[in-house]
């Protein structure tokens, strides 16, 4: 049970990380998108790079921040339905989504990986605009946030499963970031 609080807490902290982190990402594309709205309506001089540039930094921070979200429960399910159930019923329900979802991870990540690699390997350059800035760290990006993905899909799954069949220790519980559910555990 160590190793599985250890693997826990360290897949939250690189998801809590990671979430802090990207967010950063916002600030940068609101200052590509002052400097253009600037250089465009002030300045009479617009670029050829902000557009593909804010484009590049939304996609980053869209496939990444669902790592954080996911950690933090906080894709959208069927509320109603969902909370007509036990604690420990949501729970088995979170257990069979969860097995889903790391088999869909799982294969989502051979897709985006061989997307990735082929973008590496032909140089891809984009030819949306005549900047044609290199495109292939940013399709790296899709592999890497699917496999964090994944491993938060498995931290939940395992809280999940505790939970379910009533093997959850206080401490692995109170990591969950579902505080309704713990409340209604402790009660």
């Amino acid at each position: 049970m160590e190793l599985i609080s250890r693997f826990l807490k360290l897949q939250d902290g690189i998801s809590e990380f990671l979430g802090k982190a990207i967010s950063w990402l916002c600030l940068a594309m609101i200052g590509v998108l002052l400097y253009e709205i600037t250089a465009r309506y002030l300045l009479n001089s617009p670029t050829e790079w902000a557009h593909e540039t804010t484009t590049m930094l939304y996609g980053t921070f869209c496939v990444l921040a669902g790592v954080y979200t996911h950690k933090h429960y906080g894709h959208v399910r069927s509320e109603v339905i969902y909370h007509l159930f036990p604690v420990r019923g949501r729970a088995f329900l979170d257990v069979i989504t969860g097995l889903v979802s790391l088999v869909v991870f799982a294969v989502f990540f051979v897709v985006v990986f061989e997307f990735a690699a082929d973008s590496w390997a032909n140089g891809e350059r984009s030819s949306k605009s005549t900047w044609a800035p290199i495109i292939y760290p940013f399709k790296t990006v899709l592999p890497i946030a699917v496999a964090l993905m994944w491993l938060q899909s498995l931290s939940n799954l395992i809280r999940d499963f505790c939970i379910a069949f009533n093997l959850a220790s206080p401490e692995m519980a109170s990591s969950r970031t579902d505080e309704s559910v713990f409340d209604e555990i402790a009660n």
